[in-house]
């Protein structure tokens, strides 16, 4: 495994490019966003198409806005009234297990001034899907990540609102495919290529699921989208993205940040407070896959704009990422009806043999908490 020599993401990182003197792609990227875009320029092309969707006579929404309560999602609404005039129909997917900020945070929303369409998949279903992600796909949150990307399109369709804006581009901002590092919007490809883990709402048909059932979760046809004529932007590619900013001015409004410190095996204070599984057991089964958890992640964003150094992070990351998150496991094995034993015995066959320490036998060698124990490639 190798490690950038500039932030500290690993080669593991799926799609993730390095150059010829060891960095990453990522930290490419910052520079450019930093150093080489004229934001200016940018937002006036924003202005500009803005213009052709807005409705003059205030009888409808102007734009879609997908939105999890989280402070990006908040900022992106805010931003879209409150700066660019705009008037945005929110759409909130339900996750699973929704926690006590993250539906303190929705409210926040709705009290700010917006309108909010919450749209809840069959809890039947979900349930069978977040089993076929954790035990097939290695994946607790797999329909939620489809489900975010998929019913604000549907809203969209349903209530005839063409423009969708979403937020970061994340092949741009965490690195990934250079096609798709300057994409200004997001489609139908996209998400099939970066978050249904090459498994299709299609397939689930073949596994005795009823289509009825998987309407939330299916994206719209090419023709439905066509006759609204729906563009999906991400704002993140016309306006300077930097979430510390948006924290800051969020919580100055009256948004909540996580009170009790960051969720497990996270660095910030301030992200993945909405859902119970995505706070802690899916960045989990990331750092079993690739090696790396929401921690790397963060403190990369803190190195490429400078608030830390990268010696710092190699030594702040390993208090933060490697341990099994239980602050909602029993939750958890309750909503998928499964043994503690089944839980870590499916951990383990995502877990990454290539990564992490085994014996003669190799079965995992665990430390003094019964975490797999990583293997040191050093930074």
């Amino acid at each position: 495994m190798r490690y950038c020599k500039r932030c500290i993401m690993p080669d593991s990182r799926p799609e993730q490019v390095f150059d010829a003197e060891g960095v990453c792609d990522a930290c490419h990227t910052a520079d450019r966003k930093h150093k080489e875009i004229d934001w200016v320029a940018r937002r006036k092309e924003f202005e500009g198409i803005l213009d052709r969707y807005r409705n003059k006579g205030g009888s409808w929404w102007d734009c879609v806005i997908p939105v999890s309560g989280g402070k990006d999602s908040c900022f992106q609404a805010y931003t879209m009234k409150y700066e660019f005039g705009m008037n945005p129909l929110c759409v909130n997917f339900v996750p699973c297990e929704m926690t006590e900020i993250g539906l303190k945070n929705i409210l926040f929303l709705r009290d700010l001034g917006f309108d909010m369409v919450q749209v809840a998949a069959n809890r039947k279903t979900y349930r069978r899907m977040v089993c076929k992600g954790f035990f097939d796909l290695g994946d607790c949150c797999w329909p939620e990540h489809i489900g975010i990307f998929t019913a604000p399109v549907r809203v969209a369709v349903q209530y005839k609102i063409p423009l969708i804006i979403w937020g970061e581009n994340s092949q741009f901002e965490y690195g990934g495919p250079a096609s798709k590092r300057n994409n200004n919007y997001l489609d139908r490809n996209w998400l099939e290529q970066f978050q249904m883990l090459g498994y299709r709402i299609s397939d689930l048909y073949e596994e005795g699921f009823d289509r009825k059932d998987l309407l939330t979760f299916e994206y719209p046809s090419n023709q439905e989208l066509q006759d609204v004529g729906v563009t999906g932007l991400f704002l993140g590619y016309y306006l300077k993205w930097e979430a510390f900013n948006h924290v800051k001015q969020m919580i100055s409004l009256g948004w909540s940040p996580n009170m009790d410190g960051p969720v497990e095996g996270a660095y910030y204070s301030y992200e993945n407070l909405d859902c119970k599984w995505i706070a802690g057991l899916h960045d989990y089964m990331k750092f079993l896959k690739f090696g790396y958890g929401r921690a790397t992640d963060q403190l990369c964003i803190e190195i490429r704009h400078g608030r830390i150094d990268r010696d710092t992070a190699i030594r702040m990351v390993r208090n933060y990422e490697g341990q099994v998150p239980r602050k909602y496991l029993p939750d958890f094995l309750s909503f998928v009806n499964c043994t503690e034993k089944e839980f870590f015995e499916t951990l383990d066959r995502f877990t990454n043999r290539k990564i992490f320490v085994t014996d003669g036998n190799g079965d995992f060698v665990r430390d003094q908490n019964g975490d797999v124990i990583k293997v040191d490639y050093g930074y």
